[in-house]
């Protein structure tokens, strides 16, 4: 069950360093090419924040792997999709179809698979 929770404190991280940027790029509209909006874009609070979660995601990650098979816990990175997609509808108002949410939910069926076949010595 550790192993688990970690799995979901990483993947809870990615999803957060997602919305935070998407926020932080949302202010100028797109960004062009390399050039000096990218750099102001990149030092934003929210971008930085972001990339800090990022980080926190993958230090978490690390544990993570060090304590279970790779196959059972990279699937379980699809559980990001399925926040990250609720969380755009919710906090950008991004467009939800009926094909979308169809996908989730074979997203959430094969984790639930992936799940239930948990591997040795997975605490």
């Amino acid at each position: 069950m550790k192993t688990i929770a970690l799995i979901l404190l990483s993947v809870t991280l990615g999803v957060t360093g997602q919305i935070f940027l998407k926020q932080g790029v949302s202010a100028d509209g797109p960004i062009t090419g390399l050039n000096r909006a990218l750099l102001v874009t990149f030092f934003r609070p929210l971008v930085l924040l972001g990339l800090f979660c990022y980080g926190l995601s993958s230090i978490s990650w690390l544990v993570v792997l060090s304590r279970t098979e790779l196959s059972f816990a990279y699937p379980m990175i699809a559980l990001g999709y399925v926040f990250v997609f609720f969380l755009s509808w919710w906090f950008f108002g991004e467009h939800v179809t009926w094909i979308r949410i169809a996908g989730l939910f074979l997203i959430c069926f094969g984790v639930v698979l992936v799940a239930i076949t948990k591997p040795p010595g997975t605490q």
